[in-house]
C-alpha cells in the first residue's frame, strides 16, 4: 500500500511540474550618450556606442547593436514590434551635480546613420533642450526578441 502511495504522489509532482513553464527571457535596452536633444515629441541622441543590451535571470545574456539594428525594433510588422506595444522608458540625465529621470513611452525610433532619433508620447519633466549624460532604459515588455 505504500509503494502505491508513493508511487502515485511521484506522479502528481511529475505531472505539476511538467506544466511549469519556463519563462521568456525579459531584455532591457540601454542607450547612452554625452548629450541629446529634446523637444515636445522627440529625444535625438548620438549613436556613439552601440545600443547594450542584457537579460535577466536565470539567462544573463547580454548582446551590442548598431543603430540600424536597434531602430528595427520598430519596424512595421503587425505580429511583432515596439509600434504594436510601445516600450516603456526611463531617460535620465544630469543637470550638473543633480541626475533628473522621467518615464517616457516610445512610439517610434529611426536611425538616420548618426543618431537615433525617438518619438514620444509623454514629455512631463523632461528639459526642452539640450541635456548632458544621457542614458536611456527600454523594457522589450512582451515583444519576441530574437538576436
Amino acid at each position: 500500500m505504500k509503494k502505491l502511495i508513493y508511487l502515485f504522489l511521484a506522479l502528481i509532482i511529475v505531472a505539476c511540474s511538467s506544466d511549469i513553464k519556463k519563462s521568456n527571457e525579459s531584455w532591457l535596452f540601454v542607450h547612452t550618450a554625452d548629450n541629446a536633444q529634446v523637444t515636445n515629441t522627440t529625444i535625438v541622441m548620438p549613436m556613439t556606442n552601440n545600443i547594450f543590451a542584457f537579460t535577466d535571470r536565470p539567462y544573463r545574456r547580454h548582446l551590442y547593436m548598431d543603430g540600424e539594428q536597434y531602430a528595427s525594433l520598430w519596424s512595421n510588422d503587425e505580429t511583432n514590434s515596439f509600434k504594436i506595444d510601445p516600450p516603456n522608458a526611463v531617460l535620465t540625465w544630469m543637470d550638473g551635480d543633480e541626475i533628473n529621470e522621467v518615464e517616457v513611452v516610445i512610439t517610434d525610433a529611426n536611425f538616420d546613420g548618426d543618431n537615433i532619433i525617438y518619438t514620444i508620447n509623454k514629455t512631463s519633466g523632461i528639459i526642452k533642450d539640450n541635456i548632458e549624460n544621457v542614458s536611456l532604459f527600454v523594457d522589450l515588455g512582451g515583444l519576441a526578441f530574437a538576436n
